[in-house]
């Protein structure tokens, strides 16, 4: 969540964050191969003998549930995802908020097709030429927790650019309260803090308009002022921001977050970024100014 609103930092950020991700994915199947679904922050109670029934599939499913677990390891949070699964019969209906620059997703709420085969499940969404086929099996609900098996393929103009899988996805339910949509409109300051060693307080000024666009700030002479050549926009869907803009060279930049909690005008976000294939959460407490 690293936010230093000048325009040398957006790039040096997007620039950094590509190469730790293609790091991360590297690590994530040498991980696997070594150790199988070893844990980085927690056990998890996983257990496939548990599957879900057939029968019982659309209804276990029903809710939003934020992606961010694979094979036991957090993931980045520029990875996260937002599936919100709604009765439609005796089947299902999905919607998808993602932000995946690789992949040329922006998707808002954006309807996907389902399928259920026995105990699989196969989700597509397309947007442009743009198109991803998601499949679940071993399908596992406890409690507010997801857990299945994902094969990924990503496709451009027909043609497959990557797939990714299989991997053990866990994902987590998100409660309707707090409304964190209709909370954030507005201008925030704060600071944002990381458990990174030498990792020092960054201050941190956005607004963000019921349009859905945002206002990035940086300070001069001790006063925030807009970033010049800043053209961003925003959406939020449960507790997952996600963020665009674009640099004065037309470069498509974004960031994800997490909204952790509200209370009493103060707003807790954070953010796992990887650096040399280790994770840090970035955390921003912010407080809504007029």
């Amino acid at each position: 969540m690293k936010r230093e609103r000048t325009i040398s930092a957006y790039n040096n950020k997007q620039n950094f964050i590509n190469i730790m991700r293609k790091k991360f994915m590297l690590w994530v199947m040498t991980a696997t191969l070594l150790s199988g679904a070893s844990v980085f922050t927690s056990c998890t109670t996983d257990n496939k003998d548990n599957v879900v029934p057939v029968n019982d599939l659309a209804e276990q499913l029903v809710g939003k549930w934020l992606y961010n677990e694979a094979d036991g390891h957090v993931v980045e949070t520029a990875e996260s995802s937002i599936t919100t699964f709604v009765k439609e019969g005796k089947g299902l209906k999905a919607y998808l908020s993602v932000s995946l620059k690789k992949y040329g997703l922006w998707a808002y709420k954006q309807p996907a097709e389902v399928k259920i085969d026995g105990n699989k499940l196969t989700v597509t969404l397309e947007q442009g030429d743009a198109k991803t086929v998601e499949e679940y099996t071993d399908i596992t609900v406890s409690g507010d927790n997801l857990y299945y098996t994902s094969m990924y393929t990503a496709m451009r103009n027909g043609k497959v650019i990557d797939v990714v899988g299989p991997y053990r996805l866990h994902c987590t339910k998100v409660k309707a309260k707090p409304d964190y949509a209709s909370i954030f409109t507005g201008r925030w300051e704060g600071t944002i803090t990381s458990d990174e060693p030498g990792f020092k307080p960054q201050p941190f000024c956005e607004e963000y308009l019921a349009d859905g666009s945002n206002i990035a700030y940086e300070l001069s002479d001790g006063q925030w002022v807009p970033v010049k050549g800043y053209d961003g926009e925003f959406f939020i869907d449960g507790n997952l921001l996600c963020t665009r803009w674009n640099s004065p060279e037309g470069e498509d930049q974004r960031t994800n977050c997490i909204f952790e909690s509200y209370n009493n005008g103060t707003m807790i976000l954070k953010e796992v970024v990887l650096r040399d294939g280790k994770p840090y959460t970035e955390t921003s407490t912010l407080t809504k100014v007029n």
